[in-house]
């Protein structure tokens, strides 16, 4: 299945099409069975099937049955991939593909991933974590009090955590202040933009932008050594000795 060094970009927006596939299933799947972790996985189990039949062109009953984001009209397996190529699998392809799905589909995989935190969202806590207690500083002091401030931050929000620790330090802030006007507009500030990056126009922007680069990627046909123009050594007669060229 899409062998040889010409197919490499295929297989490599076929990787990003399977990933994506198993992504949107979760996701989906997890909404609708508000998180129950023993329902996913018995449902998973029809899904990975339905994947492997979609991706070798048989979309259709199966995925508007067991599909939660194909409708069985193979837009989904087409997400990365070219209109014009056609994935033909044998049984060997189709198992070691059901390998790959079952990476993230499988129960193991649900199991460990039953909190969605993803690499992501991991490294932004961490990147966090590092502003208010930077590696380059040692704060023997108050470390453990700076990360629990961040935590607390980072799970109410800004202006909340700020009011809530000048309450406990008996510090209150006078109602209608311009420290309380700043706080707001901070606040207000960090939840517009988390809103305008998950919109729809945002996603659909930052979507047509990755198809525009894969599909400026997919007319390159470069050759390095090959296309190159040799170099003229007729003005270095020192250099004609030289089988450079």
């Amino acid at each position: 299945m899409l062998k040889g060094h010409s197919k490499c970009n295929i297989r490599s927006r076929f990787a990003l099409s399977v990933k994506a596939r198993c992504i949107a299933e979760l996701k989906a799947a997890r909404k609708k069975l508000q998180g129950d972790i023993i329902t996913l996985k018995k449902v998973m189990v029809n899904v990975i099937s339905t994947i492997i039949l979609c991706f070798n062109g048989y979309c259709g009953t199966s995925c508007a049955k067991y599909s939660y984001v194909c409708a069985g009209t193979n837009r989904q397996a087409k997400k990365f991939m070219p209109n014009n190529v056609k994935v033909k699998m044998v049984d060997s392809d189709q198992h070691v593909l059901r390998k790959c799905l079952e990476m993230v589909l499988g129960p193991a995989a649900l199991d460990a991933t039953k909190l969605l935190t993803t690499t992501q969202k991991c490294e932004a806590a961490n990147r966090s974590y590092q502003a208010v207690n930077p590696k380059s500083v040692t704060f023997s002091r108050n470390c453990v009090g700076r990360i629990h401030g961040q935590v607390y931050k980072l799970n109410n929000g800004y202006a909340n955590s700020v009011i809530a620790k000048t309450m406990e330090l008996h510090a209150n802030l006078t109602q209608g202040s311009k420290v309380i006007k700043q706080l707001a507009y901070e606040d207000r500030n960090d939840l517009n933009r988390k809103r305008t990056s998950a919109t729809i126009k945002a996603r659909a922007l930052r979507a047509r932008t990755r198809n525009y680069r894969y599909k400026l990627h997919e007319e390159l046909h470069y050759g390095k050594g090959i296309s190159d123009p040799k170099p003229d050594f007729e003005g270095l007669p020192h250099l004609k000795h030289h089988k450079y060229a």
